[in-house]
């Protein structure tokens, strides 16, 4: 009897034992059960924030990249402006017409300054002859300083006239330069643009016939006009 209710009590105590383990188990799964659901909670609560906030920040990102882009100012937007030249300016013109949209580009291949006072008549008698004028000529070939006076002095009554250099590896590019440089200081509206200094060390802005411009060139060609013409 005494055997018998002894193995009865050591049962029992077991049985205690296995039942104690089992809640404790059970109590730390719910408090972890809990943890995670607050947790979840939280990532959801973060990831709806994010949510609500990112319409705002597309939109100030999208707004910074509008006011980066190069706009032509309000006062010079090309009205009034023109360009003579040969195939350089044909080349440039997508690239002009950017930045100043309404200006008048006559650009053609194979054009000499000896053609430049045609051109200047025909575009005074159709209304498109503006005050600030661009001369791009002598890469097709040289020029007296004869010559350059009289196209100079066909432009008497133009507010500005703005010469440039040539860059050209033919034997008249630094008679033609010259010429412009002893030239243009005989007349109070001309200035120059000294685009073969400026593009000294520059060939990669160049095609291979060292001349005409890849699309970086043209930007750079563009700005250097540009800046001339805000300097009247």
């Amino acid at each position: 009897m005494n055997k018998k209710n002894g193995w009865m009590v050591k049962t029992l105590g077991g049985f205690m034992v296995i039942l104690i383990a089992l809640g404790a188990i059970g109590l730390h799964m719910h408090a972890k059960q809990n943890s995670d659901d607050n947790e979840s909670r939280s990532k959801d609560s973060s990831l709806y924030n994010l949510d609500a906030m990112q319409p705002a920040a597309q939109k100030r990102a999208a707004s910074s990249t509008s006011g980066e882009q190069a706009q032509p100012s309000a006062s010079l937007n090309g009205e009034g402006v023109t360009m003579i030249g040969d195939s350089v300016t044909v080349g440039i013109e997508p690239y002009l017409k950017e930045q100043l949209p309404n200006m008048t580009v006559d650009g053609k291949v194979g054009r000499q300054m000896s053609q430049a006072i045609k051109v200047i008549n025909e575009l005074s008698a159709q209304g498109k002859l503006g005050d600030q004028v661009i001369i791009e000529l002598g890469t097709n070939g040289p020029f007296s300083k004869d010559q350059l006076r009289d196209v100079l002095q066909s432009l008497s009554g133009a507010r500005q006239v703005i010469l440039v250099t040539t860059r050209v590896p033919k034997g008249w590019q630094d008679t033609a330069n010259d010429t412009i440089a002893q030239v243009a200081g005989e007349y109070s509206n001309v200035s120059v643009v000294d685009w073969y200094s400026a593009s000294v060390g520059k060939d990669e802005y160049f095609y291979r016939d060292g001349v005409h411009l890849k699309p970086d060139g043209s930007r750079y060609y563009t700005s250097l006009l540009v800046a001339a013409l805000q300097k009247s």
